[in-house]
């Protein structure tokens, strides 16, 4: 098992349980189950899509597999999701049956891929009618900028 299997792996509890809450707490419950920041990072962003996919695969969706990366700077740009190591890993865990429905099923419905085509179907939409456009993930930095340093010290809270 390679280190991105591994922290998917240690991930998939986590979002089946705490998937919907904030992100910034999400990603605290990932590095506090030993997950490291940047593959949580990676995993609250590619492994919900990878399992929505494998859920609606057979419905006959017509999926992209580019995905729109929205950086910091307000920028786009358009990648392969085959090119995202931690995109075709889960497909791989997902697509393998080795994941018990209990943690497999609500970590699918937090896809806004599943969640559009579920709407579409409640309207009344045919799935063999339904294209999907490419996902849309924000890709902030991942370096917050160090607070402003200060010219007096901490512990002097006056003037």
């Amino acid at each position: 098992m390679n280190a991105v299997e591994q922290s998917i792996r240690r991930a998939l509890p986590v979002l089946a349980e705490k998937g919907t809450i904030a992100p910034f707490v999400l990603l605290a419950w990932l590095i506090r189950s030993g997950v490291k920041k940047p593959d949580a990072i990676r995993a609250q962003r590619f492994v919900p899509l990878a399992f929505g996919r494998v859920l609606i695969e057979g419905m006959g969706v017509a999926l992209d597999d580019t995905y729109v990366r929205v950086n910091h700077d307000g920028s786009r740009e358009e990648r392969t999701l085959s090119g995202e190591e931690f995109f075709t890993t889960a497909l791989r865990i997902a697509k393998a049956g080795q994941v018990p429905a209990a943690l497999f099923t609500p970590i699918a419905l937090l896809s806004s891929e599943v969640q559009a085509v579920n709407a579409a179907l409640s309207a009344g939409a045919n799935a063999e009618d339904l294209v999907a456009s490419p996902a849309v993930i924000e890709w902030p930095d991942e370096t917050p900028a160090a607070p402003a340093a200060s010219s007096r010290p901490w512990w002097k809270f006056w003037g």
